[in-house]
C-alpha cells in the first residue's frame, strides 16, 4: 500500500480517536479532587464506550504508522502527521459546533501548505 494511503488511514483513525475522546470525557463530567479520587475518576473515563473507543482508534491507527516507519523515511512522514490538526480542527467544528476563528483558519492554511511541500519533497 502506498505511504500517503497509510499515513491518510492513520491520521482519519487518530482524529477519530480525538473526537471520540472528547466525546466521552464530556459525558463524563468532573474527575474529582487532587488523589485517589482523581485517580478513580481517570479510571473511570477510560473505560467509558466514547473514551475507550478512542484509545482503540488510536491504537489501530498506529498499527497504520508503524507500516508508514517500515516504507518511508521519519524526516518525510512526521510531518505528515500534521494533517490531523486540520482534520481535528474540522471535525471539531462539525460535531462541536466550536468557532473557527479567521486566524485559526490562518494557522490551519499555512499547517496544509507545509504538508502539501513535505508530501512534494
Amino acid at each position: 500500500m502506498h505511504v500517503l494511503v497509510l499515513v491518510a488511514i492513520a491520521v482519519i483513525l487518530a482524529s477519530f480517536g480525538q473526537v471520540a475522546m472528547k466525546v466521552g470525557m464530556m459525558r463524563i463530567g468532573d474527575l474529582g479532587q487532587p488523589g485517589l479520587a482523581f485517580v478513580f475518576g481517570l479510571v473511570k473515563a477510560i473505560f467509558t464506550p466514547y473514551v475507550f473507543l478512542g484509545f482503540f482508534l488510536y491504537a489501530v491507527s498506529s498499527l497504520f504508522w508503524l507500516m508508514v516507519l517500515k516504507q518511508a523515511k521519519l524526516s518525510y512522514a512526521y510531518p505528515l502527521i500534521a494533517s490531523t490538526y486540520v482534520i481535528v480542527l474540522f471535525l471539531s467544528w462539525v460535531f462541536f459546533q466550536e468557532r473557527i476563528t479567521l486566524v485559526r483558519s490562518l494557522g490551519v492554511l499555512l499547517i496544509c501548505l507545509g504538508v502539501v511541500f513535505v508530501a512534494r519533497s
